[in-house]
């Protein structure tokens, strides 16, 4: 059926929409305030039965800087479920829907009616299975420390925007899940992103900003590629990539400008250091000298940490030793 006021699913509300001819179209016509809005569930179709969900207008309307979907429950979809978003929703640099958990085993589709819409779709917590599909025109927004569980490669957007928080966490569980995700970018305040990557996976782009930091777990035998690295602009500080049960070879970057200084990894056309960090398999850091090394199967610099044996160490302090004294005897006395 049609609905053309505000809907609101309560706290301990659930609206399912499944069944045979299952809709709900949902109209708005404004965004002062929220038109779908709600703490409860809502099932979208099931494993067994067709659902559609659709939140839609007919026309544009004057910008109200509000979410027109702002649902802090939960949202199922299921295998044949369908939840679709379209219309002529305002175009600005902040969210235009928000949902805090989103569970997706059927489809999800966001698509404006203007071309080059910049605003976000907020999501918090996702589950894509590895049959369900997510495409977005728009930018998807990860909130402060959200949990992302992906399946399957059926996630598409322009990028994906990770906001400030302090453990957000995207969970790759196959192969190359991401590969239709443009870039991952951090906000210009910076943040925090956890990539947990349990397959080979490849990053088409990945931003920096100020006070912003990256940690990285890698399954055994497994590698996480970043193709383009990149710094938002020109003064970006504290910057850091932390490695989780570290192990060489696990993580590269591809043909990038990019190389090793003062045992960081710096990025010239930005004049930036992004520390490296890494830790083994019982949270202890790994000390030692870090090195690019090309790698032509990936096509990328991969990741390398030497950590010097004593006699090594003994070596490098003798011969340093040596030095000092011999620098000193040929130092001409003063009178």
């Amino acid at each position: 059926g049609q609905w053309y006021q505000h809907y609101q699913v309560g706290d301990n509300g659930i609206l399912n929409i499944y069944g045979e001819g299952a809709m709900l179209t949902v109209n708005y016509g404004h965004n002062y305030s929220p038109t779908f809005s709600g703490s409860g569930i809502v099932n979208v179709g099931s494993d067994t039965d067709f659902g559609r969900l659709v939140v839609t207008s007919a026309e544009a309307f004057e910008d109200g800087w509000n979410n027109i979907i702002n649902f802090t429950g939960t949202i199922n979809v299921g295998y044949l479920g369908d939840f679709s978003i379209s219309g002529e929703f305002p175009s600005h640099y902040g969210t235009i829907f928000s949902i805090r958990n989103l569970n997706i085993d059927g489809t999800v589709s966001v698509m404006p009616s203007i071309q080059n819409n910049v605003s976000y779709f907020e999501v918090g917590n996702l589950n894509l299975s590895k049959d369900g599909m997510f495409t977005s025109e728009i930018d998807i927004q990860m909130t402060g420390n959200g949990v992302y569980n992906i399946y399957g490669n059926g996630l598409n957007a322009p990028r994906i925007r990770i906001s400030q928080g302090e453990s957000n966490v995207i969970n790759l569980n196959g192969e190359n899940l991401l590969s239709n995700i443009k870039t991952i970018d951090f906000q210009s305040y910076g943040g925090y992103l956890r990539i947990n990557a349990y397959a080979d996976n490849t990053l088409n782009g990945f931003t920096f900003t100020s006070n912003a930091k990256l940690g990285i777990s890698v399954s055994a035998g497994e590698t996480l590629i970043i193709d383009n690295l990149k710094i938002e602009s020109t003064n970006v500080s504290n910057v850091a990539i932390e490695f989780y049960d570290y192990t060489n070879g696990s993580f590269g970057i591809g043909d990038s400008d990019v190389w090793i200084e003062d045992n960081r990894l710096y990025i010239p056309s930005t004049d930036t250091y992004v520390d490296l960090i890494a830790y083994d398999a019982e949270g202890s850091v790994l000390s030692g000298i870090w090195s690019l090394d090309w790698d032509g199967y990936t096509n990328s610099f991969m990741f390398n940490q030497t950590v010097p044996e004593p006699a090594v160490f003994a070596v490098v302090l003798g011969g340093l030793a040596l030095f000092c004294a011999l620098r000193n005897r040929r130092r001409p006395r003063s009178r």
